[in-house]
């Protein structure tokens, strides 16, 4: 990933990637879309771990991370996501995650600046993630809640319905 910051057009472009010709669904995308633009950036992390990113590259390549890829969509994966992240921390995170003195971090302008693109690296990766839509985008909430959920008698009828 690039040190580039996107805009709001580029949000927009990769947005209609994704849209679904059912307007509902499209809506819904829309609102959870917005609220996570909407976030302030000072609500993201400041602070990304080398050794966390190395960690979670090494996770996705093991055995575990492959089979587990392979059951959930049936292929195995490249880590792309992972391996983004861990070249973001070689060149924007730090070796440990601790305690900062604010007086310190305030008084440095290059730290200031080193902060502010881990954040945007966190906002952007939501906005990712949440442009491609997920499984409240198809099923709605339930609003009442079951009696009985697994003990009530199932006719056909009410799968037609």
């Amino acid at each position: 990933m690039s040190d580039k910051i996107i805009n709001d057009k580029d949000l927009e472009d990769i947005q209609g990637l994704f849209q679904d010709p059912d307007p509902e669904i499209n809506a819904r995308r829309v609102e959870v879309y917005k609220t996570a633009r909407e976030n302030d950036i000072s609500s993201f992390p400041s602070d990304l771990s080398i050794m966390s990113a190395f960690d979670d590259v090494l996770s996705c390549f093991s055995l575990g991370g492959q089979i587990k890829n392979i059951y959930r969509y049936g292929t195995y994966t490249t880590c792309q996501a992972q391996r983004e992240k861990f070249w973001f921390a070689m060149w924007n995170g730090s070796f440990s995650e601790k305690d900062i003195d604010i007086e310190k971090v305030a008084a440095n302008q290059r730290e200031l600046e080193r902060r502010q693109k881990v954040q945007e690296f966190y906002k952007q990766r939501l906005l990712e993630k949440k442009a491609l839509g997920s499984s409240e985008d198809v099923w709605d909430e339930r609003k009442t809640l079951l009696n009985r959920p697994f003990m009530e008698n199932v006719s056909p009828q009410s799968f037609q319905e």
